[in-house]
């Protein structure tokens, strides 16, 4: 079993146990920019398998996050479409919250995807209100 969870207090907690299906479960709030980097080292370092993988993000306790993040993510992305193989498959991202898809939105307006990405409220079997991003 291979399962990279941070401690408590980190941002994002990694799940890949049932790889190549990636649990990632955000808290509420990024400490520090620390925080954030450890988010990206650990989703950076999924491309070291070599293999094929879907992302399953849990936003459902993020707060407050500022959009400073949004250009952050932007910069993340085109670094990973540049370095890697497309091994990231999809991505499904679950929210409640009406500034996590705002904030989505504007990363995908700044920068595609790398891979399509599924934005829904719900559970995953409902699957609703969704909005999803195309590479």
């Amino acid at each position: 079993m291979d399962v990279l969870l941070k401690d408590n207090q980190s941002w994002a907690h990694y799940d890949t146990s049932h790889f190549p299906d990636v649990k990632v479960t955000l808290g509420k709030k990024i400490r520090n920019e620390e925080d954030f980097q450890n988010f990206l080292n650990d989703w950076e370092s999924l491309y070291a398998k070599n293999k094929n993988f879907t992302l399953h993000f849990d936003t459902t306790q993020v707060g407050g996050v500022s959009m400073k993040y949004c250009f952050k993510m932007r910069r993340f992305i085109r670094s990973i479409k540049e370095k890697y193989p497309k091994l990231l498959e999809k991505s499904f991202i679950k929210t409640e919250s009406r500034w996590v898809r705002f904030l989505l939105s504007i990363i995908f307006f700044l920068e595609k995807p790398v891979a399509p990405v599924h934005v829904y409220s719900g559970s995953f079997d409902e699957y609703n209100n969704v909005t999803t991003y195309h590479p």
